[in-house]
């Protein structure tokens, strides 16, 4: 479990230096809302729905918080609060791709019973620009608890 964060951060590092981008005003902070869906251990497949925000530090690497609402067969319902990082790759016209993990918390609710857990997942996608701000962005993840997620965003940069 230790080796997928250490990976994360050195694939972080080495892109950083290897993909040093000029700085943009209107890049600094990304909101977004997302849906999709997620796959669970021993359950059938839940309706995800959340948002995001996350913040530029330096070239591509951007920090956030992100809270999602899985819905579940029946009663299951799942709450993830992760903090991510990611890294968005030079922008090739209207696509920028970009890589993200990052870990937190689960609170999985069945009726009366509850329980909370740790989260942790990473993946990638591409951001696709409908306008100057305006962004969609699929995106598939891997981990545990979801194991995994196939996601898509509508994106605005500040």
């Amino acid at each position: 479990m230790r080796t997928i964060p250490a990976a994360m951060i050195l694939l972080l590092g080495v892109s950083v230096m290897a993909h040093a981008r000029q700085e943009r005003a209107e890049d600094r902070v990304q909101v977004r809302g997302i849906f999709g869906t997620a796959t669970f251990y021993e359950s059938d497949p839940h309706d995800v729905f959340g948002s995001m925000v996350d913040f530029r530090l330096v070239g591509g690497l951007r920090v956030g918080p992100e809270v999602l609402y899985h819905i579940g067969p029946g009663q299951d319902r799942d709450i993830t609060s992760t903090l991510l990082l990611s890294y968005d790759f030079r922008r090739l016209k209207r696509v920028t791709p970009f890589i993200s993990g990052g870990a937190g918390v689960l609170h999985h609710t069945y009726g009366r019973s509850t329980w909370s857990g740790l989260t942790a997942g990473f993946g990638g996608g591409v951001k696709i620009a409908i306008s100057r701000n305006l962004f969609v962005a699929p995106e598939i993840r891997g981990g545990w608890e979801p194991l995994g997620r196939a996601m898509v965003s509508i994106g605005y940069r500040f």
